[in-house]
């Protein structure tokens, strides 16, 4: 059975107005070693759960994991390798970045410490949706650092690039051209960024999240979301755009050169084994009846510091083997892969509604969702009764 890591480093610059991840602010600087200490503490309550699994990916996610100590990352990486018997060339180790991050330096540095896939957050390339999405970096660095991951020696990098950033300049104006997608600044974001040719696009609608400043904003009238026309327009204009310049809308939000996908994210997807450490992180086991145990850590960093691993859990659930099934169906529902053609039987007449409004289709002796599919994703999903 494969298995892949997540490793949650919780500590940024400054929290992003839509973040609502497991964050917190660091004006002094993270507690580099007392997080690898507790992260390893983590680790060794847990390693006996996957015993005789294989060991395929390491996924540093955050926060911003390119502002932890490289040398906490390469203990770490060593230890994980260590106890799974892996060595770091077999695996894919992928670690998120903020641009100001990505300098020639780090990028040698973290290569040693074993880290072969980089994520640059280059989130947009204007300087308006930078501010309004209060990112910490100006126009021109998230480029300037793609431009120097692409040929840095990596086996692959991707970028974050948000679409349908409310524009402050027309707040409440009815000219947002009336849908059409051709003036949005994420879709140059899009292009600028495939233009550097990087192995991986992940391409996000923004979602105003409950906890978040742009939640409240939103609630005092202060920040007006794109409507829901317009962001299925930029969707189907983003891949347009990607798949013209040769990438491979293989799940919801994700693109790829061939053969470049990414092996961590497609672990969830396909409903396997996943260990997460470190605050807020979740994971997922698989059981011998066919069922999983499902468990979340708790979000605070401070919490996680303070507290024995045997304490750290927020939230677990034992998932019945008919539930769990349903739930691995619903994911491959997420991706180009889909689902075999046999499933089609349970509901003949259903799936054949769904092929006529062009939400399914046929391929390979698969049923696999269509752009539109991906585009109503949720509501196919909840036709289907897998939901």
């Amino acid at each position: 059975m494969r298995f892949g890591i997540y490793i949650h480093f919780p500590w940024c610059r400054n929290r992003c107005p839509y973040c609502d991840f497991a964050i917190a602010v660091a004006p002094a600087g993270p507690p580099h070693q007392a997080y690898l200490e507790a992260v390893l503490a983590e680790l060794d309550e847990k390693v006996a759960l996957y015993e005789g699994k294989e060991l395929v990916s390491i996924y540093f996610g955050g926060g911003t994991p390119s502002l932890w100590d490289v040398a906490c990352v390469r203990t770490l990486i060593a230890d994980i390798c260590a106890r799974f018997d892996a060595q770091p060339s077999d695996l894919e180790i992928s670690l998120e970045s903020n641009p100001s991050d990505c300098t020639s330096h780090a990028f040698s540095e973290w290569q040693r410490a074993g880290v072969n896939r980089l994520l640059i957050g280059v989130q947009a390339t204007n300087s308006q949706d930078l501010v309004t999405l209060g990112r910490d970096h100006a126009m021109g660095d998230g480029l300037a650092a793609l431009a120097r991951g692409v040929t840095g020696g990596f086996r692959s990098v991707g970028a974050d690039v948000i679409l349908g950033v409310p524009d402050p300049k027309r707040q409440g104006k009815a000219s947002r051209d009336e849908g059409d997608p051709g003036h949005d600044e994420g879709l140059r974001s899009l292009r600028e960024v495939a233009e550097l040719r990087p192995q991986h696009i992940s391409a996000y609608e923004l979602t105003i999240e409950e906890r978040t400043p742009f939640a409240k904003m939103v609630a005092r009238g202060d920040l007006i979301p794109e409507d829901e026309d317009r962001l299925a327009s930029l969707y189907i204009a983003a891949d347009a755009l990607l798949t013209g310049l040769g990438y491979e809308h293989y799940e919801v939000s994700s693109y790829s050169l061939p053969g470049a996908r990414a092996r961590h994210n497609s672990l969830y997807w396909q409903g396997a084994d996943y260990l997460g450490l470190g605050n807020g992180a979740a994971s997922l086991l698989l059981l011998g009846d066919g069922g999983a145990r499902r468990w979340q850590n708790k979000r605070s960093a401070s919490a996680y510091l303070r507290d024995a691993p045997s304490q750290h859990v927020d939230f677990s659930e034992d998932i019945a083997a008919t539930d769990f099934a349903i739930e691995r169906r619903w994911l491959a529902m997420r991706t180009r892969d889909g689902l075999p053609e046999s499933e089609g039987e349970r509901q003949p007449e259903l799936w054949s509604a769904l092929e006529r409004e062009g939400l399914v289709e046929r391929k390979d002796g698969r049923l696999v969702p269509t752009l539109r599919g991906f585009l109503y994703n949720n509501q196919l999903i909840g036709r289907l009764g897998i939901g």
